[in-house]
């Protein structure tokens, strides 16, 4: 219980440096190791984002679509419904671009596109594939791209 008088107070101070440098570099380890979760968790909610913008952007598209295919008080038979998807193109371009002109998403216009099924299937079953995709970016470091598709067939009325 008595002091070792052989060794002198000053000659053990260099344990409290040693510890202290330890706990520094542990402390330093812990708050990168907080800053880069913290980068990956705003980087997954930036993915997120910019993919839901692509998905409903795609998805309006989808919806203009089917409103130029399928317009109120006409027949809507296959045959009219191709004749309307051959000229889905040119007016698609304008109603894409006006679709990102009137929101305020980093999107490039989104390509609408109108396809008769190709499949060897009887005539009564053929379809048109409408399809939409809308790509996002942020500030060119992040690009989210969505396709959205629609399958359409005509009615007879008879």
């Amino acid at each position: 219980m008595y002091r070792n008088q052989s060794t002198p107070i000053s000659s053990q101070s260099g344990n409290v440096y040693i510890i202290a440098i330890f706990v520094i570099v542990v402390m330093g380890m812990l708050a990168l190791n907080l800053t880069r979760i913290s980068w990956s968790n705003q980087d997954t909610l930036t993915r997120e984002v910019l993919g839901s913008q692509a998905s409903l952007l795609a998805q309006s598209g989808n919806e203009w679509a089917l409103t130029h295919l399928f317009p109120l008080d006409e027949d809507d038979d296959f045959d009219l419904l191709n004749d309307r998807c051959s000229l889905l193109g040119s007016s698609a371009t304008e109603a894409a671009n006006a679709l990102v002109a009137n929101s305020d998403i980093p999107c490039s216009s989104p390509t609408i596109s109108c396809d008769v099924s190709s499949e060897n299937i009887p005539d009564d079953l053929k379809y048109l594939k409408v399809t939409t995709r809308a790509t996002c970016n942020e500030s060119n470091v992040f690009e989210v791209e969505r396709e959205e598709t629609v399958w359409v067939r005509g009615v007879k009325n008879d």
